[in-house]
């Protein structure tokens, strides 16, 4: 009897020595149990975090996973300053799982990126935590195209995490084609692969409707994404008109009041006459009054005196 008590008190013992671990290890705030999963770790860079949710790694877990940015001077832009429990624990269910990265420092020196390319300058502002606010582009000969021309915020000035800096670039420089005889279609497809926008402007022609009759600027070296003016025969409008009184009238004053009158098809036909004394206009086709289309033919008939 005394035999069985002993080994009971020795199992409650061991129990309890084994429950004290769990207590001081969950004291130390990994919310441990018994459990079967193994915390794993948050992703660490940049480049990580734009291929994946961070909390993804944690859905396994039926976890509440939650993710913060603060300032910090010595973790670089995005990378996990904590991770609240940490990885390798095993457990069930923790209460919560809070990860914090970095926004950058709260503030930097601002860095000199003049005459810097483009794409080289904006990475360098992306750790200081400087965002992009206007960039417009500029023309200049002594740079090559995309460099930093000016920046709203001076070299060496202090920036503070979040503001924004306002950049003019250098503008690229292309080959603008002659677009003289092309489709209005086909300009605009050609200006856009270039990179050029173009505005459309309608005037009377004599050229084809549709056809691109001129350009500003003209053909050659442009700044790229500038605004190319193409000039566009206009389609002649049909309308319907009156023919007007011309007859009596010599053929250079009937010509006149005809075109005057909207129509542009206009020939002459002299023909001999007894009755004629002088040249003058017999008669018209169609005829005085009517209302017809303004791309009719009128014709004009002269009356002229018979040869002796």
């Amino acid at each position: 009897m005394e035999l069985r008590r002993r080994k009971r008190r020795n199992r409650t013992l061991r129990l309890s020595a084994v429950g004290a671990a769990v207590l001081v290890l969950a004291g130390a705030g990994a919310y441990l149990s018994f459990g079967t999963a193994s915390i794993p770790a948050a992703p660490k860079t940049n480049a990580e975090l734009a291929q994946t949710d961070p909390c993804e790694s944690f859905s396994a877990l039926d976890a509440k996973c939650t993710v913060s940015f603060d300032f910090s001077d010595s973790v670089e832009r995005d990378g996990l300053i904590s991770q609240s429990v940490p990885a390798g624990f095993s457990l069930t269910k923790p209460a919560a799982i809070e990860l914090t990265y970095s926004s950058g420092p709260a503030e930097s020196e601002f860095p000199d990126i003049l005459r810097q390319n483009y794409d080289d300058a904006v990475a360098e502002l992306y750790p200081i935590g400087v965002e992009l606010g206007e960039v417009t582009t500029v023309e200049r000969d002594d740079l090559g195209p995309n460099r930093i021309v000016s920046s709203s915020i001076e070299p060496g000035a202090t920036a503070k995490n979040g503001s924004k800096v306002n950049l003019e670039v250098s503008a690229e420089t292309v080959v603008l084609p002659e677009l003289s005889g092309l489709s209005r279609e086909q300009a605009e497809l050609d200006l856009q692969k270039l990179g050029f926008d173009a505005e459309i402007l309608e005037e009377n022609s004599a050229s084809p409707a549709g056809t691109v009759i001129g350009q500003e600027p003209a053909a050659g070296a442009t700044a790229k994404g500038s605004k190319v003016l193409v000039k566009i025969a206009k389609a002649e409008e049909i309308q319907t008109l009156k023919v007007p009184a011309v007859v009596g009238l010599t053929e250079s004053e009937a010509q006149s009041i005809i075109a005057s009158a909207g129509f542009t098809n206009i020939a002459v036909v002299k023909v001999e006459s007894s009755k004629a004394t002088d040249e003058r206009v017999s008669h018209v086709a169609p005829g005085e009054g009517r209302m017809v289309r303004s791309d009719s033919n009128v014709v004009i008939v002269i009356s002229i005196p018979e040869t002796p």
